[in-house]
């Protein structure tokens, strides 16, 4: 008999970023790696593909968020053993007929809809706070312990903390944010002497205006696109300018000093618990008019003091160890299997 058959539906794009996408690529690759077979259900963009290419699992571009019906009967013809949803327009009606084929396993962050499956998971540190209802039955795997990383994250070796800060990663998230990025640029140029500003920009454009703030740099300013090489880049930097998302998350693991900008509402809770203790200042919220001062304020903080910076490192790698993915895809598994043979 091959391996249990785990089904992802979810989505990605300009508008929402790679996030979703993100999040259960970890736990398929943490699930292909013990003997899971992976299909994935996405929306026919170009960005989603690319990144779902260097899986060894079936993708089927269906624009699913329009066409919920299609997309159960896809889902429900590929006889899958377990379904994993990540995506904020997954109502409880699509969800609960997905759950007439196989356990359903929703990634939420949101707590803000009836979720009628049978696990929930948000690996968000803020995660027990939430309006979860839970008269459902479903199980609740909350917490850091099960955030969602590459398993790549879980093998990191501590590092020192570098007396002089040198090098600062600028990663705002996979969407489109010029103005914001373009702030966190001028900060880090401000804060630095003669270093290095990496920038991981994802793949939807901002070329001409990245360009242009690289050039008014009085430091090096290197632009990377997609993803390749993102933890690399992070193991590199001295301190980081992030999203209060997954990134934030990976940084933690890699033992990266990090300020956050809070890029959407709903990373709001994770901002707040990982500045309340003491692993990462919150600068303020995209669209700040105030937001690159803050920023640099922030970074010159963090820079001039190396014991703080330890101290940071220290306690985000004990907040995020990067196995939260294998976690969660062996709970997945576990009960496939034992659907199987009952």
């Amino acid at each position: 008999m091959s391996g249990p058959h785990a089904v992802f539906v979810t989505e990605g794009g300009a508008d929402v970023g790679l996030g979703h996408v993100s999040r259960c690529l970890a736990v398929a690759r943490a699930a292909l790696g013990d003997g899971a077979r992976v299909t994935f259900l996405a929306p026919p963009e170009p960005r989603v593909a690319a990144l779902l290419a260097g899986v060894p699992a079936r993708v089927i571009a269906h624009a699913w968020p329009g066409d919920a019906a299609g997309a159960v009967a896809i889902v429900r013809a590929l006889a899958p053993d377990a379904i994993v949803v990540d995506s904020y327009k997954a109502s409880g009606e699509f969800l609960g007929a997905l759950r007439a084929a196989a356990p359903v396993i929703a990634v939420d962050d949101a707590a803000d809809r009836p979720l009628p499956v049978d696990v929930v998971v948000n690996g968000s540190i803020a995660a027990e706070s939430l309006p979860y209802r839970r008269a459902s039955g479903a199980e609740f795997l909350l917490g850091s312990r099960y955030a969602l990383l590459d398993p790549v994250f879980s093998e990191m070796a501590e590092r020192p903390v570098a007396a002089r800060v040198e090098r600062i990663l600028v990663s705002l998230g996979g969407g489109v944010w010029v103005g914001e990025v373009a702030a966190a640029i001028r900060a880090a140029d401000a804060v630095l002497d003669g270093g290095t500003v990496d920038v991981a920009a994802g793949p939807f454009g901002m070329e001409r205006e990245l360009d242009a703030a690289a050039g008014a740099a009085r430091n090096r300013v290197a632009v990377h696109r997609g993803r390749f090489g993102l933890r690399d880049l992070m193991v590199a930097a001295d301190l980081a300018v992030c999203g209060a998302g997954m990134t934030l998350y990976e940084l933690s693991a890699t033992g990266t000093p990090a300020v956050t900008v809070c890029m959407a509402d709903n990373q709001r809770p994770n901002a707040e618990a990982f500045a309340g203790r003491g692993v990462a200042p919150c600068a303020g919220r995209a669209g700040d008019p105030g937001l690159g001062a803050a920023i640099e304020a922030a970074l010159r903080r963090l820079s001039g003091d190396v014991t703080a910076r330890a101290e940071a490192a220290r306690r985000a790698r004990g907040l995020v160890d990067g196995r939260g993915a294998s976690r969660v895809a062996r709970r997945i598994l576990g009960s496939a299997v034992a659907r199987r043979s009952a």
